[in-house]
């Protein structure tokens, strides 16, 4: 049995929901700036679309890079890191007066919040905490397309700059962080000054950057199609071998040899790939029998009761045991597929996203715990991170996939 996190000095889950759903709601602002924002930076609608781009790159490339601080550096320097990069985005959004130094913007700002989304997922502990982080996300990012017509009234730079409040956490993160990861079991002084020194040299920067190499290939599949495919296919092949050769490096060869732990980092991946496919598909599905803002409203709603009901899931999952969740989760995922394939309504198409964010927000939170719990004590904070790497995914699977389909 692994200990749970003791509650002396453990995180209020509220400052982890802080630290997370910003960047969530600046990611899903962007798509109702991009007329404003090409005509403001004298480019075209296609190319100013990079932004949202820029912001899944970077997104899914600030998991790998957290994963790295935390084993080398720990959570107070990951924590700073990824703060900094969020400031800096900001600051460079605000005052881009081109489109490249936009894009290097959001890329920071996005790495900066993936990061501390897996820094909360990682502090969060249980599945109910975890929950609590993950509904918050799926709840305040359904909020974002009204929030960036809202405030771009004000300007279209507004909108994004929605990823700074994740800041206001950060002092909270810093002050107890070091209490909230003491679930682990005791170990003599000499042994963990042993420990950290020895995790201090072990930067694997082969496999930092084949990871990185691996997920901004994915990212780019709609973009450069073949092209990005089989950067894809080279940079797993080498990142396979290099795991096999190097089974202490960044993706320790323990974690990835669990089984436990990669149907999980599977599940939550599936699941996430099929909840940002629908997100992108289900809109255009419905564009044929409602009006664009029913469609948003209908849409807002949607998330907002699946992210709610994901909530009150986690909450209760400890008393249905692990046999119903891990049969309703799926379950779930598989309705949102069959409603936006085959529902003969517009409203069950609609529902479809309901279930998707439920099945998505739920098995990140139950699924952390347990991708945690499987592994050996000295590779849990890496083994979350990597989990939430493999969620976030999901962010550049599910619109390449969209692409496809849709085309």
């Amino acid at each position: 049995m692994i200990a749970e996190p003791v509650h002396k000095g453990r995180i209020a889950v509220r400052y982890l929901a802080l630290l997370a759903t910003p960047t969530s709601l600046s990611a899903n602002s962007t798509t109702t700036v991009i007329p404003d924002l090409a005509r403001a930076l004298g480019v075209s609608a296609a190319d100013a679309t990079w932004a949202a781009t820029a912001f899944g790159w970077g997104g899914v490339l600030g998991a790998p890079l957290t994963v790295a601080l935390l084993r080398t550096r720990g959570i107070r320097a990951a924590t700073l890191v990824n703060a900094a990069l969020v400031l800096l985005g900001t600051l460079l959004v605000a005052g881009a007066p081109t489109l490249s130094m936009l894009l290097a913007g959001r890329a920071a700002q996005a790495a900066g919040g993936g990061g501390l989304i897996t820094i909360a997922i990682t502090l969060a502990g249980t599945a109910s905490r975890a929950g609590a982080v993950t509904a918050g996300v799926g709840l305040v990012g359904a909020f974002g397309p009204l929030a960036g017509s809202t405030l771009s009234a004000i300007s279209w730079r507004v909108p994004l700059l929605l990823s700074l409040p994740a800041l206001l956490a950060v002092p909270a993160v810093l002050r107890h962080a070091p209490a909230a990861l003491c679930h682990a079991p005791a170990v003599p002084r000499h042994a963990l000054v042993r420990h950290r020194q020895a995790a201090a040299t072990r930067t694997d920067t082969i496999g930092i950057l084949l990871v990185m190499t691996l997920v901004s290939a994915f990212v780019l599949i709609p973009r450069l199609e073949l092209v990005a495919v089989a950067a894809a296919a080279v940079a797993g092949l080498l990142l396979t071998l290099h795991v096999r050769r190097t089974p202490a490096g960044f993706i320790p060869q323990p974690v990835v040899r669990t089984r436990a732990f990669v149907t999980a980092a599977a599940a939550a991946c599936t699941l996430s790939t099929s909840y940002f496919a629908l997100l992108y598909t289900v809109p255009r599905l419905l564009e044929h029998h409602w009006t664009t803002e029913r469609i948003g409203l209908v849409t807002l709603i949607m998330l907002a009761t699946g992210s709610i009901a994901s909530l009150l899931f986690t909450r209760r999952a400890a008393q249905l045991g692990p046999a119903v969740t891990r049969s309703v989760l799926p379950a779930a995922g598989a309705t949102a597929v069959a409603l936006a394939s085959v529902a003969p309504w517009p409203v069950l198409v609609a529902a479809s996203t309901a279930f998707a964010v439920f099945a998505t927000t739920a098995a990140m939170a139950w699924y952390a715990t347990r991708a945690g719990a499987v592994v050996p004590q000295e590779h849990r904070a890496t083994a979350v991170s990597l989990f939430t790497l493999c969620y976030q995914l999901g962010g550049a699977f599910g619109p390449a996939l969209a692409t496809l389909l849709l085309t």
